[in-house]
C-alpha cells in the first residue's frame, strides 16, 4: 500500500503526521509523476474527472460594504407667518419640481396692510416731490426736504417689508423632491416657525457608509464606487464620493464616507441599502485557476495537473490573491496547463484520466467517448454432408 496521504483541501499541522508519512509527502512532491500513488484503478483505467484550464485574466480584491441611501438635502417646511390654511398645494409621497407651490396661508391681513403701505409711500413721494418745488424757490429750509425724503425711504422700505410678509403666505419648493409627513390640514391656524412638512431630495441623492481604518487609503475625491441594491436583483448602480470625514470615529475606528449618485427618475428611495465593494487590492494580469484546484499536505501545497498524455502530476504551487473562488498562481504553473478541480481523491502519479463534460465551464474539453467496437464477424456455418 502507498504511503502517499489523502489529497486534503485545507492546511493540516505537520506534527499530526507520522515521520514515514511526511517523508513520503516530499518524495511525492519532489519526484512529481513517479509511480508511488494511491491504489490505481485495475487495468490502468482512466479515471473521469473535472479539469480547469489556467487561464491569465484579471483578478481584484473587494472588501464588502453595506451603506444607506440618504437625501442630499432634506428640509423641515416651516411657516414664515401667522395665518390659517387656505389649501394644501401637493400629494404627499409625490415629486414636486423646484418652484412648485406646496402650501397657500389666508393672505388677507398681509394685503390690506400692503395696500396700507403703498398709499403711504405715495403721500410721502408726492410731499417729496412738491418740497423739492417749493425748495427751488428758497420757500421751505433745507431740513424740511430730508425730513421728506426720509418719510419717503421708509415708506418705501415698509412696502418691501410687507411685499415680503404676502408672499411668505405661498410656500414653494426650493428644490426638486419628494414631500412627506404632513402635519397639517387645511382650516388650521399656523404660528410662524411651526412645521408644516418635509421636503426630501430625490436627486441626487448619496450612499453614506463607514470605511475601516485600515482601507482608508483606498478612498479619494471623485472615486467611482459601484453598489447594488437588494431592491433591483442583477442591477449595478453607480456613484462618486463627494465627502469624506475629516476625522475618524474614535469608537468604531471607522471613516465616513459619502456617494453622490443621480436619480433622475427616482427609483431609488431614501433608505434603502446599498451592498459596496470596495477595490483595494487588484492586478490586471494574473495566472488564475478554481480555489478548489489546490491542495495542502503538511506545510505545502499542491496542485494535480494533467500532462500532455493526460496522465496525473503532482505539482508545487505558490498561490497569491485569493477572490470569489479563485486563487492566483505565482509559480509553479503555467497559461495553458490542466489541473483538476475533482475527482482527484483516487488519483496517483501517472493515472490516467479523462475529461468528464463539466470541465468545459473552466475551458477545458471534454475527452469524447470510445468509439463503438465494429460487430464481430461470424464464419459461415459448414455444409454436413448427407448421412448415407
Amino acid at each position: 500500500m502507498s504511503l502517499l496521504p489523502a489529497p486534503r483541501r485545507f492546511p493540516v499541522s505537520s506534527s499530526g503526521l507520522t515521520a514515514l508519512g511526511a517523508a513520503a509527502v516530499v518524495f511525492l512532491l519532489a519526484s512529481c509523476g513517479k509511480p508511488p500513488g494511491p491504489q490505481a484503478p485495475p487495468g490502468g483505467m482512466a479515471m473521469p474527472v473535472i479539469a480547469a484550464k489556467v487561464q491569465r485574466k484579471p483578478l481584484e480584491e473587494n472588501l464588502p460594504l453595506v451603506g444607506s441611501l440618504q437625501p442630499k438635502e432634506d428640509i423641515r417646511v416651516l411657516s414664515e407667518t401667522d395665518a390659517r390654511i387656505e389649501s394644501i398645494d401637493f400629494t404627499p409621497g409625490h415629486i414636486v419640481e423646484p418652484g412648485a407651490m406646496l402650501f397657500t396661508l389666508d393672505s388677507r391681513r398681509q394685503r390690506a396692510m400692503l395696500a396700507e403701505g403703498e398709499a403711504k409711500l405715495a403721500l410721502t413721494q408726492s410731499e417729496l416731490k412738491r418740497g423739492e418745488e417749493l425748495l427751488a424757490s428758497n420757500t421751505i429750509p433745507e431740513q424740511e426736504i430730508e425730513r421728506l425724503r426720509a418719510s419717503a425711504l421708509a415708506a418705501e422700505a415698509q412696502v418691501k417689508l410687507l411685499q415680503a410678509e404676502l408672499e411668505d403666505t405661498t410656500i414653494k419648493a426650493p428644490f426638486r423632491g419628494a414631500v412627506s409627513d404632513r402635519q397639517v390640514s387645511v382650516g388650521q391656524f399656523v404660528r410662524r416657525g411651526e412645521e408644516l412638512a418635509l421636503l426630501l431630495q430625490t436627486d441626487p441623492l448619496e450612499l453614506v457608509f463607514q470605511v475601516p481604518e485600515r482601507f482608508v487609503g483606498q478612498i479619494r475625491m471623485g472615486q467611482k464606487i459601484q453598489f447594488s441594491i437588494v431592491a433591483f436583483p442583477g442591477e449595478t448602480f453607480e456613484g462618486e464620493v463627494g465627502y469624506i470625514s475629516p476625522k475618524l470615529d474614535e469608537t468604531s475606528r471607522t471613516l465616513l464616507v459619502k456617494v453622490y449618485l443621480k436619480n433622475p427618475e427616482s427609483r431609488l428611495r431614501s433608505g434603502m441599502f446599498g451592498s459596496v465593494e470596495l477595490k483595494y487590492r487588484a492586478k490586471e494580469d494574473a495566472l488564475i485557476i478554481p480555489q478548489s484546484a489546490i491542495l495542502f499536505d503538511a506545510d505545502r501545497v499542491y496542485v494535480v495537473g494533467v500532462d500532455a498524455e493526460n496522465k496525473a502530476t503532482f505539482r508545487p504551487v505558490k498561490t497569491g490573491l485569493q477572490l470569489a473562488g479563485q486563487v492566483e498562481i505565482l509559480d509553479g504553473l503555467a497559461e495553458g496547463d490542466i489541473v483538476v478541480v475533482e475527482g482527484y481523491q483516487k488519483l496517483g502519479p501517472g493515472s490516467p484520466v479523462v475529461f468528464s463534460p463539466d470541465s468545459e465551464k473552466y475551458g477545458v474539453a471534454p475527452t469524447p467517448p470510445p468509439a463503438p467496437a465494429p460487430p464481430s464477424e461470424e464464419a459461415p456455418p459448414s455444409a454436413e454432408k448427407p448421412k448415407s
